[in-house]
């Protein structure tokens, strides 16, 4: 992943396939109608992306996965929710701000099982063309591969942590 300068690849992991919910994870109803900045030309990706922003945006409003923006920190040893309060937005906000753009061609993409990335602190997101049927075959995964790229977004590195952590983390706090 670092090798081609991309992190964030978020991977299909196989032994979550039946990680679930933890307590606390009833996800709240999200209070503002966000304006996804969903910038894919392709009507099935597009559509997947959006259903899983959705899902990923309901996750984010729960306090008990809002927490997980605590347990992460920058390169600078800042959290990722001291960046977050920094910008002013909330989670499920934050979603808003990132564009969601076309991955096809991008090197990230290339891997095979990588559903979408980015770099530490972009807020350009590349989602990859097998997302669209990961989404369709696992909604819950979309939704967690979405928030893990946010998190990278915030400012989270990788290696270490590894793709793996991060996405059971989010898992962990924010359900499957």
């Amino acid at each position: 992943m670092a090798r081609s300068g991309w992190i964030g690849s978020a991977v299909l992991v196989v032994w979550m396939a039946g990680a679930g919910a933890t307590e606390g994870n009833e996800a709240a109803p999200v209070t503002r109608d966000a304006s996804f900045r969903v910038r894919i030309g392709r009507p099935a990706l597009a559509t997947s992306v959006h259903a899983a922003l959705e899902g990923a945006s309901r996750r984010l409003a729960a306090p008990a996965c809002t927490l997980v923006l605590s347990e992460f920190r920058d390169a600078a040893g800042r959290t990722l929710q001291a960046n977050l309060d920094t910008l002013g937005e909330s989670g499920p906000g934050y979603l808003a701000r990132i564009g969601w753009y076309d991955g096809q061609g991008a090197a990230g993409c290339l891997r095979g099982r990588t559903l979408a990335v980015t770099a530490s602190g972009s807020r350009a997101v590349w989602v990859c063309p097998q997302f669209a049927l990961e989404q369709r075959r696992d909604p819950g995964l979309a939704e967690v591969t979405l928030l893990h790229e946010a998190l990278h977004s915030l400012g989270l590195g990788e290696d270490p942590p590894s793709a793996a952590e991060i996405t059971s983390r989010v898992v962990g706090r924010c359900g499957r």
